[in-house]
């Protein structure tokens, strides 16, 4: 076995004994996992809903649900894509019952997580603005389109696990994240020739 897929069977087996202590009621143990899995729900959702405070009320319902649904998880090697799942699916309710407000463009709200711009250096300054320019190009992509990047450009899945998450086939996760590559390449095109840059 590689040593790489040695660590990540350690990982896992680490996960599956911290579930089953949950799932017993253990409140530390499901405190690991959430702690474990909340930087990578992030950045799913927030990919999805680019606004801080949606996230952070999504991700409080996504892990009262998961808790609540915990003691009936049989498959807990399928855990990771079962909370992706869930965290999906309250991001889309979130979307829905916002009445289609119009998202907000960013830098104010990175700057106010950073703590401001005054203490950054032009590397941070620059990589920020990029990262900003991304998110507003991803807002301009359909739901379906902006998911599939989500997950498998932000949170680097696969095709098979994208498709296990969004409960669609991985052929269709294909096409969409060739569809949505092209259209992020055309959208950002202008802004790194800009920059003498290639997207």
């Amino acid at each position: 076995m590689k040593p790489e897929e040695t660590k990540r069977t350690a990982v896992n087996n680490e996960l599956i004994q911290k579930l089953n202590r949950a799932q017993q009621g253990d409140q530390q143990a499901f405190k690991e996992v959430v702690r474990e899995f909340m930087p990578q729900l992030y950045g799913m959702v927030y990919g999805i809903i680019p606004q801080h405070d949606d996230v952070n009320d999504i991700l409080q319902e996504v892990f009262v649900k998961v808790h609540r649904a915990l003691p009936q998880l049989q498959n807990k090697q399928a855990f990771r894509s079962w909370v992706f799942r869930i965290a999906l699916n309250t991001a889309r309710n979130h979307l829905r019952g916002k009445a289609r407000r119009e998202l907000p463009t960013e830098p104010e709200e990175f700057a106010r997580q950073a703590g401001g711009d005054f203490d950054k250096t032009p590397e941070q300054l620059e990589q920020a603005e990029v990262r900003d320019q991304i998110f507003k190009a991803l807002e301009t992509l359909s739901p379906e389109h902006r998911e599939v990047v989500t997950l498998v450009e932000l949170e680097e899945l696969n095709c098979a696990e994208a498709a296990e998450v969004l409960g669609t086939p991985a052929g269709t996760v294909r096409s969409r994240l060739h569809y949505a590559r092209k259209k992020l390449k055309e959208l950002l095109q202008p802004y790194f020739a800009l920059r003498g840059d290639a997207p």
